[in-house]
């Protein structure tokens, strides 16, 4: 499983024309069961995205599809980690 943690590299008036483009390619990963939640910072300034677990390539392959890492205006990093403790409802999580 792994957490993305992106951060906006540029300012957000440079952002801005990509946000539709995002948002689509987040719902698209929503949508196939990929990405398990995703949301903005509440700085504003990036977002958090929960994948399920799949290979770093096919991660690395995914993420190149983001309108924000085509423009380089944000940067991710790409956190790695078993899930093995959730509350009842999410235990669906320990075997993504």
């Amino acid at each position: 499983m792994f957490i993305l943690n992106a951060s906006y590299s540029k300012n957000p008036g440079e952002v801005e024309p990509h946000i539709k483009a995002h948002g689509e390619w987040v719902s698209r990963y929503l949508k196939e069961g990929i990405f398990l939640f995703a949301g903005p910072k509440k700085s504003g300034l990036g977002g958090i995205i929960a994948v399920q677990s799949i290979s770093k390539e096919r991660l690395l392959q995914i993420l190149a599809e983001d309108s924000y890492v085509q423009a380089d205006v944000a940067d991710y990093q790409i956190i790695d980690f078993d899930c093995k403790a959730t509350q009842s409802t999410l235990e669906a999580l320990k075997l993504a």
